[in-house]
């Protein structure tokens, strides 16, 4: 799909009459996914990467429907949706459960509204709560050994600044140089939010060592996408300490060096930028998880009452 619009194209997606009915059965299920991601994208002006996840979603629910002989909207039903995420639950997580319920209502809301096609009503569609696991983080010592060791430049840079800047991966491999002003870091997260984080002193001239050492001064600072640069960061870690991580974790692991080391959970939040604090607090996990390591170190010091 062209990301550009012809004035004649925009037109007959946003001002065609809708359709009634009887003339909707012969609109599929497919064509009205299709209909819209071109929303999501030119209406909502979704990110990139909303729109490849909502796009996933509904091709993996289009062809569960197909296979099953529901080709149109009216073909479906509450009953049929909970057969699908019963089917669905099966081989996937309540979290991802939870993502493609979102999206299909959202889209059954599209259907609705703006088709004007009587189908499953969006507000039946209910999320079950995720129950938000402990963040899994990695210990600064292990960090800053395998950032010692590291024999790379790269893989050594990168993790490095993630460490020192909490950034997504996909953030990471899209920053340059031209996004960095002095000790702020200008970030442009999910939902294209926009956010400052930053480094210290030392992290800068680490920084700039390594961009005059590699030419980085134009384009994008480690020249990897998402994937090599996951590569890049687990190899490290399974080789210099012997353990298997995910990038996210050094992500964990900057929130949790912050909140343990005094930073309150507001300015953590601003820093990951998270939309919601309820996103953040999961962190406070950590700091009651500190205070018990805290109380028995205290408690076998103890000399008497």
């Amino acid at each position: 799909m062209n990301a550009t619009m012809t004035a004649t194209q925009a037109a007959a997606l946003f001002f065609t009459k809708p359709k009634t009915i009887d003339s909707a059965r012969s609109i599929t299920i497919a064509r009205l996914a299709d209909n819209y991601i071109r929303h999501c994208i030119y209406v909502d002006a979704m990110s990139p990467t909303t729109i490849s996840t909502r796009r996933t979603h509904l091709k993996q629910f289009i062809e569960f429907c197909r296979s099953n002989n529901k080709l149109y909207a009216e073909d479906l039903t509450i009953n049929w949706l909970d057969f699908y995420f019963y089917e669905f639950t099966k081989t996937h997580a309540q979290s991802t459960t939870n993502t493609t319920k979102r999206i299909l209502k959202s889209f059954f809301r599209y259907i609705t509204d703006r088709a004007e096609i009587t189908t499953v009503n969006p507000d039946i569609i209910k999320s079950h709560k995720n129950m938000k696991p402990r963040p899994r983080y990695i210990n600064h010592d292990t960090i800053d050994y395998v950032i010692q060791r590291t024999t790379d430049p790269h893989t050594k840079m990168l993790i490095d600044f993630m460490y020192e800047t909490g950034l997504r991966i996909t953030e990471a491999c899209q920053i340059t140089y031209q996004d960095i002003d002095d000790l702020r870091v200008y970030v442009l997260g999910k939902g294209n939010k926009e956010r400052t984080v930053y480094l210290t002193p030392e992290a800068r001239q680490r920084l700039d060592a390594y961009v005059d050492e590699w030419g980085r001064q134009s384009g994008t600072l480690f020249r990897a996408n998402t994937k090599t640069a996951r590569l890049w960061i687990q190899r490290a870690f399974k080789k210099y300490a012997g353990i298997h991580i995910t990038p996210h974790q050094l992500r964990h692991s900057y929130a949790a060096r912050l909140l343990l080391n005094g930073c309150d959970i507001a300015s953590i939040q601003k820093l990951l930028g998270h939309s919601d604090i309820s996103t953040t607090m999961i962190y406070l996990q950590l700091k009651d998880e500190a205070v018990e390591n805290q109380y028995y170190k205290a408690r076998n010091n103890a000399q008497g009452y």
